[in-house]
């Protein structure tokens, strides 16, 4: 029996999860009820935590108990949602998704699962993805690797690695339900790299919802007189909620949707034209367009003048105004490709992948040639021969942000330091990637230089550029760190500073000072002693629910 990898599409709304069969094909796995997807929502019910569509179904009657729309929030580390005094994190609330969706997958395939491969959007970067991660780790499963969400969608939707066929480029469009991601990736025997990608991690389709919840909430007050404004009260929000996201599920097949909205008392019924649904929604599928053409400027510099095909994934690219839309801005028919389980099933592919590459990787090194290394694992643990030889297929990511650290560039009139931002590793520039640049003390006999990481969206300027100067108000703050310094050096001393960003998207800073042999090296992001307990208490907490 082979050893079963899942691969899982941690959604904003929806997650899926996925692996591969016996006959080497990616399927998805039910839940427990039965369904193929299930609702990213948690209801903090006593000791227990449910999760999917009960919890979606508890969020009207009990709305300080429910969290949704999770994903927003992951890598910001100020957001917790407290439940008794308990303050859940955004990688603690995911953990107990995933938690859900592994037991359901353990109990289906008859097996205990605990390694697995979880997408998250291209835009995620250091801290999304770490938060990731670690919501994994939380659960008690052993995640082999982070995966951009269009890459595992272009892995189910064409990689043949035996194909001699010319490299495709496809533009992988990606509306979720709560994240937006565009992407150019270019689909050739050798594998799948992304060219480039750009997006909005809040910008997806709760966006569209909110939207109908506003309009319907309009609707019902002018009829019941009411004037109850779903903001200021959240059972109303989430009456309306729901019936704003089957109205525009409805309007995905008709031209008109109906409901009835009841609360308080008032019994209202509701109609919703989808010509009223696009007019009010224009300006966030407008947003999209203008990001997807960036992206294809971006892409025009890497030698993509053009993409062959346009790929729609994400539940919320069904709505009919997306495809008209991009056909009317790009000239191609876009493709719907099983927008709800394409990049669950892409992740059980590359989970498979990883896994038969270390199988490989071990033959090898007892001298196996790599021909000789794939037969022998086929044999040995049940894979056909052409499963193993597709492991080999790579897939390759770029940086979704721009990395520098901060430099002194001069003093104001009242001698404040007057601070702007070196930029060393670009957003799209493929992965790995590494550089080293040489900076200076500002000091004689500076004894400690401070290294301040920090991103921004800012593309790599043309090469006939003046050097860009960039605002620190542009900059997000990612971590600061000491270098000491050998006592005694002059004024300008040199200081070498590299950056690598793995193929994991981990960034790893280091500092060295060739006069004193001085050295700084850090995995970014880094968490502090206290954070740690922090988040182990809660984590505990958390491991004590019983998930449903």
């Amino acid at each position: 029996m082979t050893k079963k990898i899942v691969g899982i599409d941690l959604g904003t709304t929806y997650s899926c999860v996925a692996y591969i069969n016996d006959f080497g094909q990616a399927e998805v796995i039910p839940n427990a009820e039965g369904e193929r997807t299930t609702p990213s929502v948690v209801w903090f019910d006593g000791k227990r935590a449910v999760v999917g569509q009960e919890a979606k179904e508890m969020s009207n009657i009990y709305p300080n108990n429910v969290c949704s729309f999770i994903k927003r929030s992951m890598g910001n580390d100020e957001f917790t949602f407290d439940v008794d005094g308990v303050p859940y994190t955004p990688e603690h609330i995911s953990s107990l998704i995933l938690r859900k969706l592994v037991n359901d997958a353990s109990k289906h395939l008859g097996e205990t699962i605990k390694d697995v491969v979880i997408t998250c959007p291209a835009y995620f970067f250091i801290k999304e993805r770490e938060a990731t991660k670690r919501a994994g780790e939380i659960a008690g499963l052993n995640v082999l690797q982070i995966v951009n969400e269009p890459t595992a969608a272009a892995f189910t939707y064409g990689v043949k690695p035996n194909d001699n066929s010319q490299p495709r480029h496809i533009l992988v469009y990606d509306l979720g339900g709560g994240t937006f991601d565009t992407t150019i990736v270019r689909i050739s025997k050798d594998g799948v790299d992304a060219l480039c990608t750009d997006g909005d991690h809040q910008l997806g389709g709760k966006d569209w919802d909110d939207r109908l919840v506003q309009h319907l909430a309009k609707k019902f007050n002018e009829v019941s007189n009411a004037g109850i404004d779903p903001a200021d009260d959240m059972e109303f929000y989430y009456e309306i909620q729901q019936k704003a996201e089957q109205c525009k599920k409805q309007l995905t097949d008709k031209m008109t949707a109906k409901t009835t909205i009841a609360y308080q008392g008032n019994k209202v019924p509701v109609e919703v034209k989808r010509e009223e649904f696009e007019q009010m929604t224009e300006d966030l599928l407008h947003r999209t367009v203008e990001l997807t053409k960036s992206l294809l400027a971006v892409a025009r510099t890497k030698g993509c003048a053009n993409f062959d095909q346009l790929l729609l994934v994400g539940g919320s690219s069904r709505m009919p105004m997306v495809a008209k839309t991009l056909k009317a801005n790009f000239g191609k028919e876009p493709q719907l490709f099983e927008p709800d389980e394409a990049i669950a099933k892409g992740a059980a592919v590359i989970g498979s992948n990883v896994y038969i590459q270390s199988l490989i990787e071990k033959k090898t090194k007892t001298g196996l040639t790599v021909e000789a290394a794939v037969k022998q694992v086929a044999d040995e643990n049940g894979y056909s021969l052409e499963v193993v030889s597709n492991s080999m297929t790579r897939a390759k990511n770029v940086a979704s942000k721009t990395f520098g650290i901060t430099v002194l560039d001069g003093y104001k009139e009242n001698n404040t330091p007057l601070l702007s931002v070196s930029n060393l590793i670009y957003r799209n520039t493929p992965l790995p990637a590494e550089v080293t640049q040489q900076y200076a003390t500002i000091a004689k006999d500076q004894r400690v230089v401070i290294v301040e990481l920090v991103e921004n969206s800012l593309d790599v300027p043309p090469a006939d550029a003046p050097e860009q100067i960039v605002d620190l108000d542009l900059t997000t703050a990612l971590w600061a760190g000491e270098l000491p310094v050998q006592p005694n050096l002059p004024q300008y001393s040199p200081l070498d500073v590299t950056f690598r960003i793995n193929a994991d998207g981990q960034l790893i800073i280091s500092a060295f000072d060739p006069a004193s042999g001085g050295k700084l090296y850090k995995a970014i992001p880094e968490i502090d002693e206290a954070k740690k307990r922090e988040i182990e208490l809660v984590s505990q907490k958390s491991r004590e629910l019983t998930v449903e």
